[in-house]
């Protein structure tokens, strides 16, 4: 396991997942798990809790409307300062602070995808590839149908893309796009198992 003491650059760890997947739960489990192990932490999300972030989750909880193409655009823009931006990822990471992201750029493909070409998607984050890619992205796979079942019992309300149908097809997206990237570190862990499994499977691959 890592050292007490962070040598260098922090590690960009990020987590995927369809809508009711457990990775919420799962990124935090990690980050305790780490700091017990002496490591530095910071935990994270996208959207995220920046400027932009906050008007993307307004639509997410459909209390705005706006085109699929903007909503891309503004997730990217989103991206943009949550990298670079004052105490952004690359600040933490600079530092030799471990930081894991609940979602990244997988995300936008996965669920864009739904309306528009998903290369699209994946060209207009070039320059984000430069800027940061995970160390590891752990993919929480769930079938659909159980995601549902999970997000019923913690909610009556949905968000945007909380539908049987419409996770089916972003989870086969994420596929799609994990496809393209060959030197991508990609970890699938599954997320049928109870919720100590999977955070026994998540330690056991670092």
């Amino acid at each position: 396991m890592p050292s007490a003491v962070p040598q260098g650059r922090g590690q960009f760890i990020v987590f995927e997942g369809i809508d009711g997947s457990g990775k919420s739960t799962q990124s935090q489990l990690l980050a305790d798990y780490l700091i017990s192990q002496g490591r530095e932490i910071h935990l994270t999300r996208q959207p995220s809790d920046r400027f932009v972030g906050k008007a993307i989750r307004e639509v997410l909880e459909k209390r705005q409307v706006i085109p699929p193409q903007a909503l891309a655009g503004m997730f990217l823009a989103d991206r943009y300062d949550h990298i670079l931006g004052q105490d952004g990822i690359l600040s933490y990471l600079d530092k030799g602070i471990d930081v894991i992201c609940d979602r990244y750029f997988w995300s936008s493909f996965a669920y864009h995808g739904l309306d528009m070409d998903i290369q699209f998607v994946i060209d207009i984050h070039q320059e984000i590839f430069s800027l940061l890619m995970p160390d590891i992205t752990f993919f929480i796979d769930l079938l659909p149908a159980d995601a549902i079942r999970r997000i019923a019992q913690r909610s009556d309300q949905r968000d945007l893309f909380e539908k049987e149908s419409l996770l089916t097809t972003i989870r086969q997206n994420y596929l799609f796009a994990f496809e393209q990237f060959d030197d991508a570190n990609i970890t699938q862990i599954n997320g049928n198992n109870p919720v100590d499994q999977v955070h026994q499977d998540l330690i056991a691959s670092l």
